[in-house]
C-alpha cells in the first residue's frame, strides 16, 4: 500500500492556513477528544461573530491513535486485526474492565455544553457504569460534528518524536498498524495525550519474586480481568495497591461470590485502606507489607513490614519486622496502576514527565501557617527534601508546558476528576497555542512552580504527603486529657473532614485559575474564592467520601450511600439514589435507567441507573436520537510522505 502526502484539511486558502500552527496531538482518548472539541467550539464561536483574526489564529492539528477507534482507557475492546494476516492480535493499550463502575460522583465530569439531563432525558443517579460514560462523552463531541474524526488518524502508532532545534519544529515517525509504511511529517507544537493510564505497570519485583517462587495461582493486572468471575468465585485472593481499581474491584469479587479479599497496601493512604466496612466482612486490608516469599508448594505468599526511607523516598522491606502468611491463594490481581505511555517521546520530552527530583529550596525560615494542629505537633522542622512525586510535583513542566521548550505540552491529571481536568486542560492548552493565553518565561515558570509547593505545604492532607517529617508526627495516636482518642483520630470528626477537603480544594482552585486564564465558559470561581458552582463540585466529591466512611454493616457499598447532596452544577439536578442495593444489581438490570425504588434501613432511597448491556455508542430505548448511533472510525486515509523502503521496526519503540 503506497501512502501519499498529508492531507491537510481547511476551509480557508493557503496563505492563511501557513500562519495557522500546526499541532501533532499523540492520542484520542479524552484528552485528544476533547482538545479538538475545544476548537469546534472556538470556531463556532468565531464563525458566529465574524471573527476572521481569531480563525487564522486556530491550529491545523493532526491526531494519532494506534487503536482504531476513540475513547481510550474507557473502551473495552482488547484485540484488533491485524489486516497483513488477516488474524486477530491482543492489543497492548490499557483499557478498563467490562463490569466497570464510576468510583466519583458523575457530576463531577459533567459538561457544560452537553448535560446528563440532555442526553439521557431523565435523573440519574450518582455513579455510572464504564459505557455509559463512554456513550455520554463520544455523543458529545460527535452532536454537532458527525465528521468530528476526520483527522484523526486511527491504526496509527507513534512511533518516535524529537524536537530539532535548527528549525524549530517536531519531527514525528509515525507507522501505518495495517501496512507497516513509516512516515515523518514536522510540526510546530506537540501534546502528548497517550494518556496516564497508558500501560498497564506490572511491579518488577513482586511479579519476579512470585515467578521465581513458582507460584501456583494466576497472577493478572486490574485492566485484564475479562474472565474475573472465573478467578474469584469460592476463591481467596489478593489485590496488590489500594486505590480506586482495588476498591471497585474487591467489589465486583464479592458480586460474583469471592470466598476471601485481602488488600495489600504499600502506605495505607489509598482509597481502600478508609473504607469503613466491606460488604459480608469479606475484605481485609493489610497496610504497609510487600510479598518477602512463596509459601505452602506454591499456594500462599509471605508478607514482610515495611518501613520508610526518607533518603530515597521509598519503603523497603524490614527483614527484622513480622511476618503474615496468606495461604489458599489462587489469585493474585495488581491493582498497581499504569505507567505513562510516553516511550514516543525523546530523552528531554520524556524526562520531564517522570523526574520527581526532590525539592530542596525550602526557605530555612520557612513555618506552616498556624492551623487546628499547630497545638498537636507544633512547628515541625521539614525534611531537608519535599518528596515531589507524593503529590505529583514535576518541577520542570508548569501547567502542562515544558518549561525548557513550551511547545511541547501535555495532558496530565492532578485531581481526582480526570474527565473534568482534560476538558478545561484543553482550553488552556488552545489559548497557549493562539496566543491568547500568555506563557510565562523559564525562570517566571519556575518561580511560580516553587510558590504552588509552598502553598500545598500549608495544606495539613498535602503536607503529610510532602514532609516526611511531617507525616511522621502525624502518624503518633495522640490521646486527650481523659486518656480518650484525641479527636485528630476520628477520620469522620468534621475538623478533620474540613482539612481533607482542603487538599481537593486546592486542586479544584488551580483548575478555576486555568479555567479563568483560557475563558472556559464555566466559572467555578478564582484561585483565591471558588463560587457557588465551585463549592457544589467539592460538596459532590466529599459526599462520596463521606458515604465510603460511614458504611453500615451487611450489603451496603459506598454507591447506596445518601446521595441527596449531590446535584449538577448546570441544571442542580439532584442524583437519584439506586433503586436496588448495589450488589444486587445484574447487567440484565440495565434496560430501565431509573425507578422510584424502596426505601433502605439507612433512610435512602434506592434507584436503578441501566444501560444497554453492550457497548460502546449503544443507545437506551429512552433516548433514542440523542446520540450517535457509533463512534466514527475515521479517518483521512492515512496519507503522509513515505520514509523510503521502511518496514523495519527503527530502534525506538512506539506507544
Amino acid at each position: 500500500m503506497e501512502a501519499q502526502p498529508l492531507q491537510v484539511t481547511a476551509s480557508y486558502s493557503y496563505e492563511e492556513t501557513k500562519k495557522r500552527p500546526t499541532v501533532a496531538v499523540i492520542g484520542c482518548g479524552p484528552g485528544g477528544m476533547f482538545f479538538l472539541h475545544a476548537i469546534a467550539t472556538r470556531r463556532r464561536t468565531m464563525e458566529e461573530a465574524g471573527d476572521v483574526k481569531g480563525l487564522e489564529r486556530l491550529p491545523d492539528v493532526t491526531v494519532f491513535e494506534r487503536s482504531s477507534s476513540p475513547g481510550g482507557v474507557w473502551k473495552t475492546d482488547r484485540e484488533f486485526k491485524d489486516y497483513g494476516t488477516g488474524k486477530k492480535k491482543k492489543s497492548d493499550c490499557a483499557n478498563m474492565y467490562e463490569a466497570l463502575w464510576t468510583n466519583g460522583a458523575k457530576e463531577n465530569f459533567e459538561f457544560f455544553d452537553y448535560t446528563f439531563e440532555e442526553h439521557f432525558g431523565v435523573a440519574l443517579p450518582a455513579y455510572m457504569p464504564r459505557q455509559l460514560v463512554l456513550e455520554y462523552f463520544m455523543a458529545r463531541v460527535t452532536r454537532k460534528n458527525p465528521n468530528f474524526f476526520d483527522n484523526v488518524y486511527f491504526d496509527t502508532t507513534v512511533v518516535s518524536v524529537k524536537y530539532d532545534d535548527t528549525i524549530s519544529k517536531f519531527i514525528v515517525v509515525t507507522r501505518d498498524n495495517h501496512s507497516q509504511l513509516f512516515a515523518s511529517v514536522e510540526y510546530d507544537k506537540c501534546i502528548w495525550a497517550a494518556g496516564e493510564n497508558g500501560r498497564p505497570n506490572i511491579p518488577n519485583a513482586i511479579e519476579c519474586l512470585l515467578k521465581s517462587g513458582s507460584f501456583l495461582g494466576k497472577r493478572i493486572h486490574s485492566s485484564n480481568v475479562g474472565n474475573f468471575k472465573e478467578d474469584v468465585q469460592g476463591k481467596r485472593i489478593i489485590l496488590i495497591g489500594d486505590a480506586y481499581s482495588a476498591e471497585d474491584l474487591a467489589l465486583q469479587a464479592i458480586k460474583l461470590g469471592v470466598e476471601r479479599i485481602y488488600i495489600i497496601s504499600r502506605s495505607g493512604l489509598g482509597v481502600a485502606s478508609y473504607m469503613s466496612e466491606w460488604p459480608h466482612d469479606k475484605v481485609e486490608v493489610i497496610s504497609e507489607v510487600m510479598p518477602s516469599s512463596v509459601i505452602q508448594g506454591g499456594h500462599g505468599i509471605q508478607f514482610k513490614g515495611l518501613e520508610y526511607n526518607c533518603e530515597l523516598d521509598k519503603h523497603e522491606i524490614d527483614e527484622d519486622g513480622d511476618t503474615i502468611n496468606l495461604l489458599d491463594i489462587s489469585t493474585v490481581v495488581y491493582c498497581t496502576g499504569y505507567e505513562c505511555n510516553i516511550r514516543m517521546l525523546d530523552e528531554d520530552l520524556r524526562k520531564p514527565l517522570t523526574n520527581y527530583t526532590p525539592y530542596t529550596a525550602l526557605p530555612s525560615d520557612w513555618k506552616m501557617k498556624p492551623n487546628m494542629f499547630s497545638e498537636l505537633y507544633g512547628d515541625i522542622v521539614p525534611y531537608p527534601s519535599l518528596s515531589c512525586s507524593a503529590q505529583n510535583v514535576q518541577l520542570e513542566i508548569y501547567r502542562y508546558l515544558l518549561i525548557s521548550n513550551p511547545n511541547m505540552m501535555y495532558m496530565q491529571q492532578f485531581g481526582d476528576s480526570p474527565l473534568f481536568e482534560a476538558d478545561t486542560s484543553s482550553w488552556l492548552l488552545l489559548g497557549y497555542i493562539t496566543g491568547d493565553v500568555e506563557i510565562p518565561s523559564p525562570e517566571v515558570m519556575r518561580k511560580l512552580n516553587e510558590k504552588d509547593i509552598l502553598e500545598m505545604m500549608d495544606i495539613h492532607s498535602m503536607r503529610e504527603r510532602l514532609d516526611a517529617n511531617y507525616a511522621e508526627a502525624s502518624d503518633i495516636t495522640l490521646e486527650d486529657e481523659e486518656g480518650k482518642e484525641h479527636w485528630s483520630t476520628n477520620i469522620l470528626d468534621q475538623r478533620i473532614l474540613a482539612y481533607e477537603k482542603e487538599g481537593e480544594k486546592y486542586s479544584l482552585r488551580c483548575n478555576a485559575r486555568d479555567m479563568k486564564n483560557s475563558s472556559y465558559p464555566v466559572d467555578i470561581g478564582s484561585f483565591e474564592k471558588l463560587n457557588r458552582k465551585g463549592e457544589q463540585y467539592l460538596i459532590n466529591s466529599q459526599v462520596t467520601w463521606i458515604n465510603r466512611l460511614n458504611l453500615q454493616k451487611g450489603k451496603y457499598t459506598f454507591r447506596d450511600g445518601d446521595s441527596s447532596k449531590i446535584q449538577s452544577i448546570f441544571t442542580d439536578q439532584v442524583a437519584v439514589p439506586l433503586r436496588k442495593l448495589w450488589l444486587d444489581l445484574k447487567e440484565s438490570d440495565y434496560n430501565d435507567l431509573v425507578g422510584k425504588g424502596e426505601m433502605l434501613d439507612n433512610g435512602s432511597r434506592v434507584g436503578l441507573p441501566q444501560v444497554s448491556p453492550t457497548d460502546g455508542m449503544a443507545v437506551p430505548s429512552t433516548v433514542k436520537g440523542k446520540t450517535s448511533e457509533s463512534a466514527h472510525r475515521g479517518s483521512a486515509g492515512h496519507g503522509w510522505t513515505v520514509v523510503a523502503g521502511k518496514k523495519e521496526e527503527p530502534g525506538i519503540k512506539g506507544n
